[in-house]
């Protein structure tokens, strides 16, 4: 008896003393719950046991006593693997909790400290008394405030009693700016279901005051999961409740999951209900996958289910990976009949990665149909990584097929120098162009 009062005294004085006993957890989960704005939580999706991940790319979500995510790792058997998608730009985000502030940086695959979505090297959320989600702004390694890659610095947020959230997007300038590429939503009112999840999306215009049609005649897009979260069914409405094409000439996209993170199948509707082409060419898209959760093929099907090639000759992509699974190694483009086949004036057919000892990708090159190295729709056919002793990247370059420095065309930079403090974090990125003077990309908020 006395020991258990001395035990029950013991968690008493923890507790006094601000400490929460267990409350700290680790969430495990296939996939992340869709987003359309950073507003929403970062969530798995398809949860699943510790012990029943395997060697299963997964995510792992670690939760303070308080329940507030502090961290989220895409992994592998331990070691964090690639990622990035519209609203989870790393495969590593940290999340520090202040008064009113919710501040999150980004790491590579490396560990270390990496820019997202363009510049952007910390995301800093204003919370209110409820800690509630009232702001955003992207900020770069000095601290100024910037735009992202789709042309955002700012969200403003107004949570409203039903629970719907009102969003406003505002650029540098401050000037009213789009959600997304391909998507002409201004300001934006979410809807979410009994779940938390996002059920509809509904643009109010540049006034923000009522439903308003984009330039797609599209007014509502409404979202379907399935029972463990993951995203099932994209689709648009006009005005009166009937289905539409939207920005991209698609009115539906419905979605079968997979027991990975991407889904398996993706099918393309009209507004007709009917099976319809995208505009590059193809109805359907199937995904399969390696025992890791990599996608090691991406084959096209037409409206009757069939075999097709898309406008550009590309009926199947294959890929394969690193022994152990974390690294793309080869991408290589064929067609319906897989048939090898070349892309571009160029003629690209594959895409290889070059290893160090360390495992770590050091060189991508293209190749042409007849093995020859040729440069990409980039302008360049070579991009090399450069690690210093501590295994921080510290140089990335772009050269062409005969090795000679050029510039990725698409951002208009030759080389970007990583400088480090304290072991991970950031103290600067210098980019260069061919001619050696300092540049600054061009991430473009149309792409």
């Amino acid at each position: 008896m006395k020991k258990a009062t001395n035990l029950i005294l013991a968690v008493l004085m923890l507790l006094s003393c601000g400490l929460k006993v267990t409350a700290q957890h680790t969430q495990y989960a296939m996939g992340i719950v869709f987003r359309e704005t950073p507003f929403a939580d970062i969530r798995g999706a398809k949860m699943v046991d510790k012990e029943d991940v395997g060697n299963k790319k997964h995510f792992e979500l670690d939760y303070d006593e308080k329940g507030r995510l502090v961290e989220c790792r895409y992994v592998l058997n331990g070691n964090l693997v690639p990622f990035s998608d519209r609203f989870v730009r790393a495969p590593k985000i940290k999340i520090n909790y202040q008064e009113n502030e919710e501040i999150r940086t980004f790491y590579n695959e490396f560990g270390h400290r990496t820019l997202v979505s363009g510049d952007v090297y910390e995301a800093r959320f204003v919370l209110n008394a409820e800690g509630e989600r009232t702001g955003l702004t992207f900020h770069n390694i000095e601290g100024s405030i910037i735009d992202n890659d789709f042309g955002i610095a700012k969200y403003v947020w107004e949570t409203m009693p039903n629970g719907d959230v009102m969003e406003w997007r505002y650029n540098i300038r401050d000037e009213l700016v789009r959600n997304r590429p391909e998507f002409q939503y201004f300001v934006t009112l979410f809807s979410y279901n009994a779940h938390g999840l996002l059920a509809q999306m509904t643009n109010l215009g540049k006034e923000g005051k009522t439903p308003t049609p984009d330039e797609a005649n599209v007014i509502t897009t409404k979202i379907r999961y399935n029972a463990s979260g993951q995203f099932m069914e994209w689709s648009n409405y006009d005005g009166e409740g009937r289905l539409t094409r939207g920005m991209t000439n698609i009115a539906k996209i419905a979605y079968i999951p997979s027991d990975f993170f991407s889904e398996q199948e993706a099918a393309f509707i009209d507004q007709n209900n009917e099976p319809q082409l995208t505009n590059w060419g193809v109805h359907k898209v199937v995904y399969r996958f390696d025992e890791y959760g990599n996608e090691v093929e991406r084959t096209f099907l037409d409206t009757e289910d069939r075999p097709t090639n898309s406008n550009s000759g590309i009926g199947i992509i294959r890929a394969t990976y690193s022994s152990d699974g974390r690294f793309l190694a080869t991408r290589s483009f064929f067609d319906k009949e897989g048939n090898p086949i070349g892309l571009g004036a160029n003629k690209i057919h594959e895409y290889k990665t070059q290893f160090d000892a360390e495992g770590r990708p050091v060189r991508g090159s293209y190749y042409n149909l007849e093995g020859k190295m040729v440069n990409g729709s980039g302008g360049y056919a070579i991009e090399e990584n450069h690690f210093d002793q501590e295994g921080r990247l510290v140089e990335r370059i772009y050269l062409d097929a005969d090795g000679n420095p050029v510039n990725n065309t698409q951002i208009g930079v030759h080389r970007f120098e990583y400088r480090y403090k304290n072991g991970t974090d950031m103290e600067a990125v210098n980019t260069y162009s061919v001619n050696g003077k300092k540049t600054q990309p061009n991430w473009n908020p149309n792409h």
